[in-house]
């Protein structure tokens, strides 16, 4: 006996690896046909993907043909041994299978070349349709029935095919599609009279059975009267007592009227265009802003929102439905206050962690500064350091070295409360007077060098080599991973976000 079963592709993949698989007998499809015949029985095309979950790509599903031999054998558990034939749902789906599959597997051509359109196609459907309801949930409404007797669900699934096929409105079409359809490229006002220009342009859609451009539109008398609107700021009660009592707009109204006799055309569109523009980034609900709608345009308010519900989909609507509801599996709004202030301070921590990181940077980009311009200088003989150096020049007016009234020149320019521009990087309270360090030899070597610091140029400073190291804790291998620094360069590089050791010697 042949069955032909849908199954995911971790299912197979279980499949293979384990060498057997239990599946659900209402999705087993009996057939015996040949294999070329299947294409042609589309019996067997709607047993297959009768309950076919959603997907978003084409692999994410298999056809798999497997035989029994013995009749009574569990069709239900599949061995590996058993299965004949894997075919994916498209080409694009084969030559995923062929190569993330053990190169051992055949994968064969799709038995339905446009199984996948199809099934999407249904998928866009239901979702929009789950998205009326949703929006009938989160907004408190009734007449669900009402608003399919108006725009059926035919003309929806025909509507929404021709959004998956990417075809553009024409021809003999329901007015709602060419409203739900439309989009703006005009420069209306950004106001409620620009809407009423929206409006204008649908009808000439209609009208036209094709979309329109924008002088086409501009050299209607009702645009025009619209037009003479503008800057005037009016709502949409005084656009419509105007317009009734215009008696140019009388013709425009009643063609209106006999397209839709029903339901007040003008203001169902009004609702629909504006909600699908404030709601067309993040839905949310805002409970006086749907009462007064509802309060002022009541059966109206209902169709737009139907045509909402269908226009952002299930996929946009959820989780807006499931806040309001709330689900049983949902926190409680306590603790996911709790949590949402967790969030914010980890992300404000983070932030602060980023600054700091940038702020090691730029002291260490400086400290390489301040080290290579040191370097480059030739040494002078008669240098002078007000910070504690133990050669300062002879001072006449008080007989000594260094302990009268020194060089004028060997200030600051600021002598007041004003701070100096650069600030030492890694400590406030570093002190003006220093003692000269004691000679060393561990790490380094003492040599006769001027090397810069905080605190003047020195001489007879020790320095000490230095290793830089990689995160993984090896030595590195990049330019510059070994140097030469003193003691005051090397406690800079301990401050910075790099790994720096003492290379023994």
């Amino acid at each position: 006996m042949n069955y032909l079963i849908l199954l995911r592709r971790a299912d197979f993949i279980d499949l293979y690896k384990y060498g057997f698989l239990n599946v659900n007998k209402e999705k087993i499809v009996p057939f015996d046909c040949s294999i070329p015949e299947i294409e042609s029985k589309p019996e067997l095309y709607d047993s297959i993907f009768a309950e076919v979950n959603s997907f978003d790509s084409s692999f994410a599903y298999l056809i798999l043909h497997y035989e029994k031999k013995d009749s009574l054998s569990n069709p239900a558990t599949i061995s590996i041994e058993e299965v004949q034939h894997i075919f994916p749902l498209d080409l694009e789906a084969k030559k995923e299978f062929e190569s993330s599959f053990d190169e051992h597997i055949r994968i064969d051509n799709p038995i339905w070349d446009n199984a996948v359109s199809l099934i999407q196609k249904r998928q866009m459907f239901d979702s929009s349709m789950q998205g009326t309801r949703n929006i009938f949930n989160i907004f408190k409404l009734e007449g669900l029935q009402f608003c399919k007797s108006i725009i059926d669900d035919i003309s929806v699934e025909e509507m929404l095919s021709d959004v998956y096929d990417n075809i553009r409105p024409n021809g003999n079409k329901p007015i709602w599609t060419y409203l739900m359809r439309y989009e703006r490229h005009s420069f209306y006002p950004k106001d409620t009279l620009g809407f009423y220009m929206d409006v204008v342009h649908v009808i000439c859609n209609f009208m036209a059975k094709r979309e329109v451009d924008d002088y086409e539109v501009e050299g209607t008398a009702i645009y025009k009267i619209l037009d003479s609107y503008n800057g005037l700021n009016l709502k949409s009660n005084d656009i419509n007592d105007r317009l009734r009592l215009d008696e140019r707009a009388s013709g425009f109204l009643q063609k209106i009227s006999e397209f839709v006799p029903d339901v007040d055309f003008i203001s169902v569109a009004i609702n629909y265009l504006v909600m699908r523009e404030c709601f067309s980034d993040d839905f949310t609900y805002d409970q006086e802003f749907v009462e007064r709608c509802k309060a002022s345009f009541g059966q109206s308010f209902t169709l737009a929102s139907y045509m909402l519900g269908i226009a952002l989909t299930h996929d946009k609507t959820y989780s807006c439905l499931y806040e309001n509801l709330p689900l049983p599996i949902y926190k409680s709004q306590t603790e996911m206050q709790r949590i949402k202030m967790q969030k914010e301070y980890e992300k404000e921590k983070a932030k602060r962690e980023m600054q700091r990181m940038e702020d090691d940077r730029e002291r260490e980009k400086m400290m390489r500064s301040e080290f290579s311009r040191g370097q480059g200088k030739k040494k002078k003989k008669s240098s002078y350091n007000p910070y504690g150096k133990s050669s300062y020049p002879y001072d006449g007016s008080s007989g000594s070295y260094g302990y009268g009234k020194r060089y004028e020149g060997s200030y600051s320019p600021f002598q007041g409360q004003e701070q100096s521009p650069y600030k030492p990087p890694f400590h406030e309270d570093v002190p003006n007077i220093v003692q000269e360090p004691t000679p060393s030899t561990k790490g380094g070597k003492k040599i006769k060098v001027e090397s810069p610091s905080l605190f003047g140029t020195d001489e007879n400073r020790v320095l000490i080599t230095v290793q830089k190291y990689t995160s993984s804790g090896k030595p590195s291998k990049a330019k510059d991973a070994i140097r030469d620094v003193t003691e005051e360069q090397f406690e800079l590089l301990k401050n910075s976000k790099d790994d720096w050791r003492i290379v023994k010697k």
